[in-house]
């Protein structure tokens, strides 16, 4: 098991390595009395599977055909490094600066003004299919 388990482990040992602060903004930056240490969310996923066919309980040991001696080993894995901010500790303080993503920002708007008018749209469709049945 351990021979299947080693070229799996070392393509992940290889992401795990490039996914890091320094991949994303560098070292920690010191000038004159000021200190910026980069912040970032790193995310992971891994998938492993292994299949092995077995024998047929009705196989002859010497039949090559029906023994079952295939399998197959798969493995995926991903990640990413997404900036969040950086720490600025000066004389005067610490202070955490976020970095916002304006996209997001913009997506959020467009999302709930869509919420917004489907709720609208489905207020006066109620309305006006009651106000139809007073009137009958």
């Amino acid at each position: 098991m351990n021979a299947k388990v080693t070229p799996v482990a070392e393509p992940i040992e290889h992401m795990l390595e490039r996914l890091s602060v320094d991949a994303v903004f560098g070292k920690p930056i010191k000038e004159g009395d000021v200190i910026v240490i980069p912040v970032t969310e790193i995310s992971t996923g891994f998938g492993y599977g292994d299949a092995s066919s077995h024998p047929s309980s009705g196989a002859a040991e010497g039949d090559q055909k029906t023994a079952g001696e295939g399998g197959v080993t798969g493995a995926g894995g991903g990640g990413r490094a997404t900036p969040r901010g950086y720490i600025q500790i000066t004389p005067e303080g610490i202070k955490f600066e976020p970095i916002m993503d304006p996209a997001r920002i913009v997506l959020a708007g467009i999302a709930m003004g869509a919420w917004a008018v489907f709720w609208i749209a489905r207020t006066v469709r109620a309305f006006a299919k009651a106000s139809v049945k007073k009137e009958l």
